[in-house]
């Protein structure tokens, strides 16, 4: 039978401030983003053109992945984020996301437990900083 490795903690102060930081974000979202979230370009093909851009869907991927939420998860809180940052943009349901969202690459780094999490989303699509 094996058991769990055991651990003692000898420096609390920096366990419980490495604890705290587990539960800090920090997310920014450039004006260009803002400006680019609808789709401006016309498909030329039968039936309705995109209403989301692909930053706008790669945004939501990369905040869904990063945060582990399921699509309707992913949507209610990045439309709280846009509500507490007083941007004033629609975002993308859930089934629309998982429509589009496998036609685009969004690749994310590897997560360090012990640092906050920086989501930057800039023209670069969307991208993920720590």
């Amino acid at each position: 039978m094996k058991t769990k490795a055991q651990y003692k903690v000898k420096n609390w102060n920096a366990y419980d401030a490495a604890l705290k930081l587990r539960g800090s974000i920090t997310f920014w979202v450039n004006e260009e983003i803002i400006e680019q979230w609808r789709n401006q370009q016309k498909t030329g093909k039968k039936g309705a053109s995109n209403y989301y851009s692909d930053v706008a869907i790669a945004t939501m991927g990369t905040v869904q992945s990063v945060f582990h939420l399921p699509g309707r998860q992913a949507e209610g809180f990045l439309e709280s984020l846009f509500t507490l940052m007083g941007i004033e943009l629609e975002v993308p349901d859930h089934s629309t996301l998982s429509r589009h969202l496998s036609k685009l690459s969004v690749k994310l780094p590897v997560v360090p437990k012990d640092e906050a999490v920086h989501v930057v989303v800039d023209s670069t699509l969307c991208e993920s900083v720590w």
